[in-house]
């Protein structure tokens, strides 16, 4: 995604786009996976302005947690990756937006930081939306669920990471 911060900066600027609320249908089963797992402390990586933990939404309060660390390297004010461990790392409609040549490192990272999960919800179809240029796709790596799950247990072997790894595939 590093190649591409400046486009999506040059959206932001222009616009009320990634305001991180593709979360939000996903409140009560992120809710269940939290309570089932005990965990406190979460990172959303790549959660855009994260307005779903503001007013109305305020999703950790509705899962029983603190806000998580917020994660978007498109915003200057969420830019820093943090180097600790959280109970569970959440990244919504995020990894499609990411290079295909830079998907190992933000899969590393998650499972380097993350102690009991890391959920993920791609999608893996074209966006509707496209850069400026109009014709840069938004969602530059489309692929296969399939091929989604193998790259995060490739991973998951190379990191021993052990814990829980669950994806979902978004319309």
């Amino acid at each position: 995604m590093g190649s591409l911060i400046y486009l999506y900066k040059q959206m932001m600027a222009h616009g009320d786009n990634f305001r991180g609320l593709s979360l939000v249908k996903h409140k009560r089963v992120l809710r269940k996976l939290i309570q089932r797992t005990g965990a406190t402390t979460l990172l959303d990586y790549g959660s855009g302005k994260g307005d779903a933990y503001d007013a109305p939404h305020l999703l950790h309060e509705a899962w029983g947690v603190p806000r998580p660390y917020l994660y978007d390297p498109a915003f200057p004010e969420l830019s820093v990756r943090p180097n600790s461990l959280f109970d569970g790392i959440i990244c919504s409609d995020v990894l499609e937006h990411i290079p295909e040549d830079e998907l190992a490192d933000a899969i590393n990272y998650m499972l380097q930081h993350s102690i009991m999960f890391v959920w993920a919800s791609i999608c893996c179809r074209p966006a509707k939306k496209c850069f400026a240029d109009s014709v840069t796709n938004l969602h530059v790596t489309v692929r296969p669920f399939a091929w989604w799950s193998d790259l995060f247990e490739r991973h998951r072997e190379a990191c021993e990471y052990r814990g829980d790894i669950l994806l979902l595939e978004t319309p």
